[in-house]
Order: C-alpha cells, then structure tokens, then sequence
C-alpha cells in the first residue's frame, strides 16, 4: 500500500501534462469559485467570494519549472500548500496544491467550459455519493428505495427531493413535496459506511441554524451486490463537500475502495477481510497490474491528506 501511495504522489508531481496557459477561467474547489487574473509583472491573482467575504491568494511562477507556482499572500484555505502545479490530463485541468513535504492538500478544478454554474456543480457531485439502490426498512418489512437524480422511488411511488443550498453550498438537507411517502419533509442525509442515514427535520425558524432533529430518522443499506459503496470515487473528482460527516476509519475504506476497484491486493488483514467480502472485488495476478486513472490518483491522495486532518472528526456526523 504505501509504495503505491508513494508512486502515486511522485507521479503526480512529475506530470507534465499538456502545457495550459493560467488566464482567466473559473476555478473550483468545491465551495468557492476562484478567477485567475494576471499582473503586469507576471503573477496570478485568485479572486473569489465566500458568503460575501473576498478571499484571494497570489501565485508566482517558478522560474524554469512549467506551470509551476510558489505562494504569497495566501488565504487561511491555503496556509499550509506551498506549492501549485497546473496539471491537465485525461480531459481534467487542475491546480493542484502540495505542502513542504509535497503532499497533495487541495485541489482546484478548471470548470470554465463544464457549461454549469458552480452550485450545479456541487448539487450533481454531492448527489452522485447518494445515487443507488437501498435496502428500506419502513414499516419493518423492509422494500427496496431507489435514489435518482432527481427523484426517490419509495415503494414504487416517486418522490422527487431538491437539495437544500445556501450560498451555493450544499447544506445536507433534502426537500420532499406531496409525495405520499413517508419521506414528505425535510430530511438531513448523512451518507455512511454502508449507505444513508436520514434524520427527520424540524424547520423551526427561517434559517438553518434554528432547524433541529425531530424523532424519526431511517437507516438505507445499499442493496446492489455488483456496485461498490464508493464507485463514485473511481470517476468524480472529489471536494471537501464529499468529506463531510464521515469518520477517518470510513474515510480509509473510500481511499482504498478505489485501489480494490482495480484489483489491488491488500497487505492489512482487515481490508482482506473487508473487501474479500465483496462480489465485485476481482484481486488482480499482482498489484504491477493496478493502474489508477488520473482522477483516481487525485482523490487517493487527496482523502489521504483529509485523513491526516487533525481537526476532521470534529465535524463528522456519521452515525
């Protein structure tokens, strides 16, 4: 496991990609949207809005290394990177950020041509995490849920849900209107280790804050044996949004459910145990035969990087 680790992170920072010139564009990290602008003295200036608060960070260009920048006047997101490489490969352009023992830390997602406003953006890839078929015990008999992208099929009665969003970032929360289901109202979704946990809400003022939990909450356990718990990891460029009310230990399976998608045989006798369980883990001849995607390469590093976060399990809230 960490000689592969160690590959990926030197095949990161050796990537030269396709040289792409840094002007303009809009840049994504998940919750901000940053615009490149260049200075008459050859530096790039990030600008971008967080709740109405300005949040910039200027980059200089090293000096005989392609697409490669150095920090000064860095924002609070971006005090412990040092470095930033541009990296454009298999259809993905990103600014990708190390610290001073060239670790990955964050990632920027070049999204001008994604035809996509950034709040789309964060609803399509949150959802993409909740997506699936689940097993649901309602009424104790137990039916199967099918989560959509726009809709919920409840018993073969469709529900259709909006995400809850406030300033452009997803909140958690889900809206179900005259369905007929037992899923009409407000609903916080926690996705877990084998599925979604959903918690009833009590919308008990005008903002988010004065929302509580009520008393009904329900268990979904994904329920397609063919389909890993993670698959999203293997073809979306993960954020911070993905991250969010998970624990460091179901962190460490989503890193490595995207190495037993390929078929890399595991030294740790849990992860033998815990994959071996699988149907779809297929454990290649040898793991010289385990080839990540670029954007496979990223997320590893980058859930790697949010598992060493001492300030992560602060926040989670997965049950």
């Amino acid at each position: 496991m960490k000689k592969l680790l160690s590959a990926i992170t030197l095949s990161l920072c050796a990537i030269g990609g396709v040289q792409a010139q840094l002007v303009g564009g809009c840049w994504y990290n998940g919750t901000i949207e940053y615009f490149a602008e260049k200075t008459e003295d050859g530096q790039f200036v990030m600008n971008g809005m967080d709740e109405g608060e300005e949040r910039s960070f200027t980059m200089i260009p090293v000096a005989g290394k392609a697409n490669t920048y150095r920090f000064t006047d860095t924002d609070y997101d971006y005090r412990d990177v040092t470095t930033a490489k541009q990296i454009k490969k298999e259809g993905v352009d990103v600014l990708a950020f190390y610290d001073n023992k060239n670790q990955l830390r964050k990632i920027l997602e070049n999204v001008a041509d994604a035809g996509k406003s950034y709040e789309r953006i964060t609803i399509d890839r949150w959802k993409e995490q909740l997506m699936g078929t689940y097993f649901f015990p309602e009424g104790g008999s137990g039916e199967d849920l099918v989560w959509g992208e726009k809709a919920i099929v409840v018993n073969h009665v469709v529900a259709p849900y909006e995400v809850v969003v406030f300033n452009g970032r997803v909140t958690g929360y889900i809206h179900v209107k005259d369905s007929g289901t037992v899923l009409d109202g407000t609903w916080e979704v926690i996705p877990t280790l084998e599925g979604i946990h959903l918690y009833e809400i009590n919308e008990n003022g005008d903002y988010l804050y004065e929302w509580e939990r009520g008393s009904v909450e329900y268990t979904l356990k994904e329920n397609n044996p063919n389909v890993g718990r993670f698959d999203y990891a293997n073809r979306t460029l993960l954020t911070s949004q993905h991250f969010r009310g998970y624990k460091k230990s179901t962190l460490r399976i989503m890193r490595n459910a995207i190495l037993a998608r390929k078929g890399y045989r595991f030294q740790s006798k849990d992860l033998q145990d815990y994959f071996g369980k699988e149907p779809w883990y297929k454990p290649a001849a040898s793991n010289d035969n385990v080839k990540l995607s670029f954007i496979e390469q990223l997320n590893v590093e980058l859930i790697k990087a949010e598992e060493e976060n001492p300030n992560h399990d602060v926040f989670q809230k997965e049950p």
